[in-house]
């Protein structure tokens, strides 16, 4: 098994980060987030959520240890705390279009 033998503790925390990426916000978010540093309001511009919609998942972000903060003067600045998200994210789309390329074969056969 890949994920070796997990204890009910690991396997939960495992859920816990899912259950955060499991937000189309949020992933919309952290896409902006792998590109390099961000404001709330700059995040709420890009993605075209209010900034108190990005407030609020930001910090869900952050206390899952997702996100981190840094202030630059009177700015805070987010950026992506967990380097392993990008290569979740290409791994998922790399997966999801083997998926449809597959189905797409299955039913040109049909």
């Amino acid at each position: 098994m890949v994920m070796g033998n997990l204890s009910e503790e690991a396997i939960g925390h495992i859920a816990d980060r899912f259950k955060l990426l499991g937000n189309p916000a949020r992933l919309r978010i952290l896409q902006h987030l792998c590109e390099g540093e961000s404001t709330v309001g700059d995040l709420g511009q890009a993605t075209g959520f209010k900034q108190s919609h990005v407030s609020k998942h930001i910090g869900l972000l952050s206390r899952g240890g997702l996100v981190r903060r840094r202030t630059d003067g009177n700015r805070v600045l987010y950026s992506v705390a967990d380097h392993a998200l990008p290569r979740l994210c290409t791994l998922m789309k790399e997966s999801i279009l083997e998926h449809q390329a597959e189905l797409l074969a299955s039913l040109a056969k049909a």
